[in-house]
């Protein structure tokens, strides 16, 4: 048993009795994790609203470690502020492309640029119609434009997501492709065949961004702690998107039955209409698609079961620059967060996909 003195595990966003949410706390300031608190109920005693948590893990995860609903007692978390001036964007727009065709391109040449692949429809994080292109196309484009040596690249984007890792990526005729999560290769033999393929055949990035998803059910229901608890339940996820964070915690059909959706946004709608008992989504997207339909009193989070879905650029294991431009892009992203400009990012984006979604 972990030691309550130390530990604080939040239970849920129906707990009301927390340390944080007794007293305001300023944003710009450090605050101190007391008994009771858990991330919801600081971001709500610092924002007046339970969803930007995620801000706060962002800024903090150094400190908080891979599991956001495990907070310590003693922590010294930083609170951004969401208001106040968000900055500009630093990044060359003048890269970003929109490719028709998902024909395969000449093989790469060490005179060509890095050629990265990014596509649309998942806002924040990837959206032609946001300013540059969405969060981690805007990420991949500063590291890029920051990594030491000034690298020629081009971000292009093909929305085609099927098309992205096979044959797109597996086939050289592009270099990378951002906004994919790892699995655990080191349990390949209970994955399903799509992340069996990404072990088998991928080089993961440095994080680009540590999403953090949700799991969601209707307000009537219990508070779950456990995964366990949800053995039985239909759970609701993306098109396309990895089962890797089910996978980590062993569920896993027939133990649970996978209904898909068009889009992330869409298991929220899923979960309202019955169509799926639990929604496994984004914080940040659920919290936009739950504002939307003014249905935050119909729908909870289980804070506990909170999982950190790490997000890279991808590229071939046998792609002939492989190191190197994984080298480049590792040491792009070290300089932007060294020089705070990833965080500033995060921030803009979050606060303004919050700021359109309320």
């Amino acid at each position: 048993m972990r030691n309550l003195q130390t530990y604080v595990l939040s239970t849920g966003l129906c707990l009301t009795a927390a340390a944080a949410s007794a007293q305001s706390i300023s944003c710009g300031q450090d605050y101190t994790v007391q008994s009771g608190d858990f991330l919801s109920s600081i971001a709500l005693a610092a924002y007046g609203n339970t969803g930007s948590f995620n801000l706060i893990y962002s800024a903090n995860a150094d400190v908080i470690g891979p599991n956001p609903g495990l907070i310590n007692v003693g922590d010294v978390l930083f609170i951004p502020c969401l208001d106040g001036d968000l900055g500009q964007s630093a990044a060359n727009t003048a890269v970003i492309r929109t490719v028709q065709t998902t024909e395969q391109l000449p093989a790469p040449a060490e005179d060509k640029p890095i050629r990265v692949l990014t596509a649309t429809g998942w806002a924040p994080f990837m959206n032609e119609d946001q300013a540059q292109g969405g969060l981690l196309t805007e990420i991949i484009n500063l590291a890029l434009e920051n990594a030491d040596g000034n690298p020629a690249y081009q971000i292009d984007f093909i929305n085609d997501d099927g098309a992205h890792l096979n044959p797109l990526i597996v086939d050289h005729a592009y270099d990378i492709s951002i906004g994919w999560s790892q699995p655990n290769c080191d349990i390949i033999d209970k994955l399903e065949d799509e992340s069996q393929f990404r072990c088998n055949n991928l080089d993961f990035s440095a994080p680009l961004y540590e999403e953090v998803l949700g799991y969601y059910s209707l307000s009537s229901d219990p508070v779950f702690a456990d995964h366990a608890e949800l053995i039985g339940k239909s759970i609701c996820r993306a098109e396309a998107f990895t089962l890797a964070p089910l996978e980590e915690v062993e569920l896993v059909a027939p133990a649970i039955t996978i209904v898909r959706a068009p889009t992330a946004a869409d298991c929220i709608d899923y979960l309202i209409d019955g169509q799926a008992d639990i929604a496994l989504v984004a914080v940040d997207v659920a919290d936009g698609r739950i504002s939307a339909l003014n249905a935050a009193s119909n729908v909870q989070m289980h804070e506990a079961l909170t999982f950190v879905d790490v997000l890279h650029a991808v590229i071939a294991k046998t792609h002939p620059r492989n190191e190197a431009i994984l080298d480049t892009v590792n040491n792009g992203l070290e300089n932007i967060k060294a020089s705070g400009v990833w965080f500033q990012t995060v921030r803009r984006h979050m606060t303004e996909f919050r700021k359109a979604n309320l």
